[in-house]
């Protein structure tokens, strides 16, 4: 039996006005009051279950973005996205106004400044409460922790941002109203607040709770983000940004660093034998790889994300043909480089032999093409996902497959994003100042990773597969005395970086992260999809050869390279095909490109600090 989360309310009512004055001072007797609540764990821990529906959404509870996973990440190369042409503008094109698309809203500035304030007067009640100081010192962690989580997001989208860590007077209008302050400033303090949060908050504190290996583990995702950030784009986006000294940037990496360590070092988890099942298992409690996860269960709360990858069509979107190609061959090597690869047919039947098991963990090994008039279960681009898919309960005919049934836990962060998290964050350190990068980094990360023995579904459980350890030679990494050496690199990326996040890439394929990796790195130029002549396998599926699908509708249309016909027999599905011209166009180094990195700051919030006769600065390109 599960042990739910319970997201516990407080009912307040209103009390009726006495007419006697002396009974006007006292507290109501049918409502709780500011100095009636902080009396002990337990309302602290009612105060702060709002935190959590807010940041661990897991596979969400509807049919929408599923908390970032399959469908749910903007702006990647990973998956395609299919939504109505009202909408189209959120996710193929990049915004070109600050009221299209995500800069139209203002609810992530001001959701999570209400986080921030609730985080405040957490820690604000907390220092006079009637509990042990251990005690203290892990709520103010738990609301450090929060607050640190909400800057993030706020920085993410924004960059520069008021810093507030105290609970404002709403007569303080001066603070209230106060223009953003440097983006490095608000890192700088929330690297303190989970430094603090990782010192303090508890080891274990009871089921489904923050607790210290969580706050490390995020603080490793967080860290190596607004590290990177920094390193790639400066304090800002356009002319106006600056550099960020290496020995701050040091510092932000050593932070991630640290965050990663104390989860590997706490001898807690591990990497196991599983991959598939990590996403489409009825409970994960127990489960080494994961370090915190959101919980399901039949008839009490499900998810759709089932739904989406068993008997219906995938028709959000689907995996495009340059997340395939990213996945490595068996013998560790690219697909433009290992033998093992046949260049000369690309077909599915083809391209899938011999490659990372995880491939075969992630999307189906046949294809489903949709308006084919071929199959079910389709996908815009041929490749029909399994990550998400429990085999076993579609076996069993359970209809966990259909609606909002499914009782698959979800997981927040697991053990082999934080080894990701430390090897990107230690190679990053060692090229402005920081220690060498050393075999030892790879021993304890990528490679550890890749000890994991996965058996492809359908085949005899006797057949497993393992991937192969890489080996640091110079500036470059070697499998099987080889040098690896992709020619589809991108040249601006060292070879051994390439490589770190490629594993990145495949290994947390559709969980959420693809997307603020490119953010991160300045790569949103990967997105370009091309023009009619030459089209980027970012926005085309699987090649097909109709005459192996007798048939196909015509409503399935190709783009072949080499074949300029109307209607080429063989190609890439081009889904996209309707639009004669490119559907993304990013230019680095022009700003009404580079400014996408960064959300508009809202116009009813800049509006609101004019009324009050303040200004709260626009940033670059969206003035």
């Amino acid at each position: 039996m599960k042990t739910y989360f319970k997201y516990i309310g407080c009912l307040f009512v209103c009390a009726s006005l006495w007419s006697c004055d002396s009974f006007l001072d006292r507290d109501p007797y049918d409502q709780l009051t500011n100095d009636s609540y902080w009396i002990d764990e337990v309302s602290l821990r009612a105060y702060a279950q709002d935190f959590y529906s807010t940041y661990f959404l897991g596979y969400g509870t509807d049919y929408t973005v599923f908390g970032g996973y399959f469908s749910g990440d903007s702006y990647n190369d990973d998956f395609l996205l299919i939504y109505p042409d009202t909408e189209r503008t959120n996710r193929l094109f990049f915004p070109t106004t600050n009221v299209a698309g995500v800069n139209a809203s203002a609810t992530v500035w001001t959701n999570h400044n209400k986080i921030i304030r609730k985080a405040n007067i957490m820690l604000e009640e907390i220092p006079d409460m009637d509990i042990d100081q251990e005690a203290k010192n892990h709520w103010m962690g738990v609301a450090r922790f929060f607050r640190a989580m909400a800057y993030t997001t706020l920085v993410k989208a924004y960059g520069d941002v008021p810093y507030i860590d105290t609970v404002v007077d709403p007569a303080d209008e001066a603070t209230l109203y106060k223009d953003r302050d440097s983006k490095v400033l608000v890192i700088g303090k929330i690297q303190e607040d989970y430094e603090y949060a990782a010192e303090n908050v508890r080891s274990d504190d009871g089921n489904r709770q923050v607790h210290k290996y969580l706050v490390a583990a995020m603080m490793s995702r967080d860290m190596l983000y607004h590290a990177t950030w920094l390193k790639y784009h400066g304090t800002t986006i356009g002319s106006s940004s600056q550099k960020v000294s290496d020995e701050e940037l040091r510092k932000f990496f050593q932070a991630a660093i640290d965050g990663a360590q104390t989860v590997m070092n706490s001898n807690v988890y591990a990497i196991g034998n599983t991959y598939n099942a990590l996403f489409s298992s009825e409970s994960l409690a127990g489960n080494p790889e994961i370090i915190f996860y959101r919980e399901y269960a039949t008839g009490v709360q499900g998810n759709s994300l089932m739904s989406y990858n068993a008997l219906e069509p995938q028709e959000q979107g689907g995996v495009t043909m340059d997340a395939v190609n990213s996945y490595l061959c068996l013998d560790g090597l690219p697909i433009g480089q290992s033998p093992l690869y046949n260049k000369d047919d690309i077909r599915i039947q083809e391209s899938f032999k011999d490659r990372d098991p995880r491939l075969y963990e992630t999307i189906v090994d046949s294809l489903r093409i949709m308006n084919s008039g071929l199959f079910s279960a389709v996908s815009p681009t041929g490749f029909v996902t399994k990550k998400f898919l429990n085999e076993e309960w579609l076996e069993k005919g359970l209809d966990y497959t259909t609606g909002i049934r499914s009782p698959a836990d979800a997981p927040i962060i697991r053990y082999a994003e934080v080894l990701l998290n430390y090897v990107e964050a230690r190679y990053e350190i060692s090229t402005i100042g920081g220690t060498a990068f050393t075999q030892e980094d790879l021993d304890k990360s990528i490679n550890q990773i890749r000890k994991r023995q996965l058996t492809k579904w359908g085949e005899s459980p006797t057949v497993v597969r393992t991937m192969p350890a890489v080996t640091l030679s110079g500036n470059s990494l070697i499998v099987h005395g080889t040098v690896i050496d992709d020619p589809d690199r991108d040249m601006d990326v060292d070879p051994i970086l390439w490589e770190i996040r490629r594993e990145r890439r495949t290994e947390l394929m559709m969980e959420g992260r693809r997307g603020d990796d490119l953010k991160r790195w300045g790569k949103f130029v990967y997105l370009n999809s091309g023009d009619p002549s030459s089209l980027s396998l970012t926005i085309l599926g699987a090649w097909i050869d109709k005459a192996d699908y007798p048939g196909i509708s015509e409503d399935v249309v190709l783009y072949n390279p080499e074949d300029n016909s109307s209607a080429p027999a063989k190609g890439y599905i081009h889904y996209y095909n309707s639009y004669n011209t490119a559907l993304r166009v990013f230019n680095e180094d022009e700003l009404t490109s580079e400014r996408n990195y960064l959300r508009a700051v809202p116009a009813a919030q800049i509006t609101t600090y004019k009324d009050k006769g303040y200004t709260l600065t626009q940033n670059p390109g969206w003035e």
